[in-house]
């Protein structure tokens, strides 16, 4: 197991490096944004934007999950040849289908915005973000085939470096050209554009594919992923609907600044989730080997360690926004305090999202996508019913309660059926002890933010930082496991090499 755990934490401190920075630049610009354009503009454009990112969902036809699966097993049998025509045939045909949807939309926008998002004066707007699907498929397919090749740095590198930087640059220095909404809209462009271009000759070379041979062929080989995909697909329709529910019903209730509001509080809120993130993106092609070798009790073991870092992390956080929730809104501008309360449904969401660790993954990866489709299906039914009776009555926190109880009982779901399939479950002795260690740490720092009064800045830095020590130094001596050992020694290594690295470049000039 100590290679599959060597190979999850060095890939996976890729992804945390990545997704570090790419919290902070999307933080950093969500911060912009909302002071520059106030919540009502703010709120218009996601809304917009929310729409449209549906479509990829629909466009990539389920199939980057299908690369995840089939890729491994083409690069493991040396079948290059196999993989690169499932490579260039998913982008042709994804591409091809993108163009046919913009087109569809660029010419009903006007029934779109008054029927759909009941606002006639989006529609001009819908026309001119619409082409972001394509860019935002072939993101998606992208990172099919990365996570499927294991790169996992190059991916990071154009999801958390390269596209959110460029957003921020373009959007900042427009804004202050005089150009608003449309800065904005261009901002995205530019990002996405960069990136996309940037994955695109990355898989080239890294894959070898040559650009004569980029054409569609081998039609039984894109017949087997899609039918394998095809459940994936309608997961993937039927989940965005799931995690974007509460915004379209807020917008479509309420009104553009509580988009704007709920969607600050929806960013901040489930900004830990990236930790899930990182370890599902190292996890989930390692699953498929783990599972075809019959390798049940190491795939347990990583279950376990993974799921309970995890919900650590989430908890850490999930803490900071219970003491200080009115204080992160507020320093997005007045308006956006009205979201504080959400902000805590939503991280009580999160806690439950991570509860059960990658039980989604392991469900799909071990040949069983149909139970991903089936669980969507039943909370989507169950979201929208719950945001229909709780939006109009409690606003924006009626849609944060909804969702942390729809993502409950999806969860619980999931967790049954992996303990069903595979006789596994996450959770240990240690699981309990971080919980423990973090409710102790929390009670403390509650006591000494109610004690201290000093500016809110101050306090809120002082509070955070001396209860995440103080969380380390209950941890550590309630007892590590061997994994935590491995784990933290790999991690330290790994940042002892980067010092190195830095300190000799530095020499070099």
């Amino acid at each position: 197991m100590e290679k599959e755990l060597t190979d999850i934490t060095k890939k996976s401190s890729y992804v945390f490096l990545g997704k570090i920075i790419g919290v902070i630049f999307g933080l950093i610009m969500n911060l912009i944004i909302a002071r520059l354009y106030g919540a009502e503009l703010y709120g218009r454009f996601i809304y917009i934007y929310t729409f449209l990112s549906f479509f990829p969902s629909l466009t990539s036809l389920g199939l980057r999950n299908g690369l995840i699966y089939f890729i491994p097993k083409y690069t493991t049998n040396e079948d290059t040849e196999k993989r690169n025509t499932l490579i260039t045939n998913t982008f042709i045909l994804t591409t091809i289908l993108s163009i046919i949807v913009i087109t569809i939309i660029y010419l009903n926008s006007e029934f779109i915005s008054t029927n759909l998002l009941n606002n006639q004066e989006l529609s001009p707007l819908i026309k001119i973000m619409s082409p972001l699907i394509i860019l935002l498929t072939l993101n998606t397919i992208s990172q099919g085939v990365f996570r499927g090749k294991m790169e996992i740095k190059d991916f990071i590198i154009g999801k958390d470096l390269l596209m959110p930087s460029i957003k921020l640059l373009v959007i900042t220095v427009l804004y202050f050209l005089g150009l608003k909404i449309e800065g904005l809209i261009l901002g995205y462009y530019i990002g996405f554009i960069v990136s996309v271009v940037y994955y695109l000759v990355k898989i080239i070379l890294n894959n070898n594919i040559k650009l004569k041979d980029v054409k569609l062929k081998n039609r039984k080989l894109i017949y087997s992923t899609f039918k394998f995909s095809l459940p994936l697909f309608l997961t993937g329709f039927l989940a965005f609907f799931v995690n974007k529910t509460d915004t379209f019903m807020i917008g479509y209730f309420l009104g553009d600044a509580e988009v704007g509001i709920y969607n600050i509080a929806l960013r901040i809120g489930t900004m830990s989730s990236f930790v899930l993130v990182a370890f599902n993106t190292t996890f989930a092609p390692m699953i498929s080997n783990l599972y075809e070798q019959n390798k049940m009790k190491e795939l347990a073991s990583i279950y376990k360690i993974i799921t309970k870092w995890i919900l650590t992390i989430n908890l850490i956080t999930f803490s900071l926004f219970v003491l200080f929730s009115n204080e992160i809104m507020m320093f997005f501008g007045d308006d956006f305090s009205a979201g504080a309360n959400a902000l805590i449904f939503i991280g009580i969401g999160q806690i439950v999202n991570v509860i059960v660790g990658p039980a989604g993954y392991l469900n799909i990866m071990t040949g069983k996508p149909k139970y991903e489709l089936y669980n969507n299906f039943i909370v989507l039914i169950t979201n929208i019913t719950l945001n229909y009776m709780m939006i109009p009555i409690y606003g924006i926190n009626g849609a944060a309660i909804a969702s942390a109880i729809s993502v409950g009982f999806i969860n619980v779901i999931r967790l049954i059926l992996v303990y069903k399939e595979l006789s596994i479950h996450p959770y240990s002795t240690l699981y309990f002890k971080a919980i423990t260690s973090i409710l102790i740490s929390f009670i403390i720092s509650k006591i000494l933010n109610s004690v201290l009064n000093i500016f809110w800045i101050m306090q809120v830095i002082i509070v955070g930082v001396f209860m995440i020590f103080l969380f380390i130094i209950i941890y550590y001596n309630l007892g590590l496991s061997d994994e935590d050992h491995f784990i933290l020694n790999k991690i330290k290594n790994k940042v002892l090499s980067l010092k190195k690295n830095v300190i000799n470049f530095i020499s070099l000039e």
